[in-house]
């Protein structure tokens, strides 16, 4: 809370200028009529998406460059949006590049190097991403096994866990540098699961990271799990797209605790937030936990633009998240921030598969 307040202390002249420099990242899996829907859009959607991205003139970035823009604070085109792909799946190359490619688009792929090496049916080829790679394609380090990374192996030690996590990126990195010829600046965690000790690591390899958390980028997020907005057949209807991509970032300064993994037995976490200074209006915000507006919802009284969001219910073991947005001043345009939570059964165990 201290560090908040310093914050606070230090932009309480400025103007949040920053609050209009966003993008919006579109996450996608597979592009296909027969894959799961959790994590498919189908090709009707996806070029439905196109079409309304090309028609409202967006402007469609390489993600390296709006990461890039962002970290130079040089500024980004309204209505930014980057197209990025998880997992490398073959009906990408089927069902979703053609129309990329037909449009000049950039899209960045996040490959899992295992299942390429492998020669898993359902992934795309080397030769292939070697093909997309001369179109305006880049390929980024998704992990080489595709591991939860924050799950430790039975009796496994700190020390054990994090030469395992760094071995398994740094394996990726090396096999699509050689396969590619460009090494990857830019790193998606496998199942959006990530803690602070991940993100040192990936740091320290050079790279910035991406999570799964929902909301557009601005400059002063966490670049070790930068949010993107996950696309699936649920999610994925146009009435909730066009929201999603004409939304703007929650100036977000700071956000308390930093680490989403909630330690253990504490069922209902608080976040506190602190936004740039500006005039804010409190009846406008909504926040929900786990998808539930049953939430207390308490701005500061000291500090104007601080506010905290706690859950009324325990939250589930698993990945979980506070979503919160604010109108705009811009007609049917919300201000959207979003918080991960990573929760384990009482015994630290985890629900489903390793």
């Amino acid at each position: 809370m201290a560090r908040l307040l310093v914050l606070f202390m230090l932009l309480v002249c400025l103007v949040p200028v920053q609050a209009a420099q966003s993008c919006v990242v579109l996450q996608y899996h597979h592009v296909s009529n027969d894959t799961p829907a959790i994590t498919s859009v189908t090709p009707a959607q996806f070029n439905e998406h196109l079409d309304y991205l090309k028609t409202k003139n967006f402007t469609v970035m390489p993600l390296r460059e709006v990461v890039a823009a962002l970290v130079n604070k040089t500024g980004l085109p309204d209505k930014c949006v980057s197209m990025t792909v998880d997992d490398a799946y073959a009906s990408v190359y089927q069902n979703a590049w053609p129309a990329i490619k037909a449009l000049h688009w950039p899209m960045t792929v996040f490959v899992n190097s295992e299942s390429v090496d492998k020669g898993v049916a359902s992934y795309m080829t080397w030769e292939q991403m070697r093909e997309m790679s001369q179109h305006r394609v880049v390929f980024e380090n998704h992990g080489h096994a595709h591991i939860h990374q924050i799950r430790r192996l039975p009796g496994e030690s700190t020390a054990a866990w994090r030469d395992r996590i760094s071995n398994d990126i740094r394996t990726a990195q090396q096999r699509i540098t050689r396969e590619i010829g460009d090494a990857p600046r830019l790193f998606a965690h496998p199942y959006g699961e990530y803690n602070a000790e991940v993100i040192q690591i990936i740091k320290a390899i050079g790279l910035t990271g991406f999570g799964q958390q929902s909301g557009p980028l601005w400059p002063d997020a966490n670049f070790g799990a930068l949010p993107r907005f996950p696309m699936n057949t649920r999610y994925a209807a146009m009435p909730g797209f066009r929201t999603k991509v004409n939304s703007l970032a929650l100036p977000v300064v700071a956000a308390e605790p930093e680490d989403p993994l909630v330690p253990l037995q504490q069922w209902r976490p608080e976040l506190t937030v602190m936004l740039a200074p500006g005039s804010y209006s409190r009846s406008a915000l909504q926040c929900f936990v786990g998808g539930s507006n049953d939430v207390q919802l308490t701005w500061s009284n000291d500090h104007p633009a601080q506010f905290s969001v706690k859950p009324n219910f325990d939250l589930r073991p698993g990945r979980n998240r506070t979503n919160c947005t604010l109108p705009s001043s811009l007609p049917g345009r919300f201000h959207w921030y979003s918080h991960n939570w990573f929760v384990r059964k009482a015994d630290g165990s985890w629900y489903g598969e390793y």
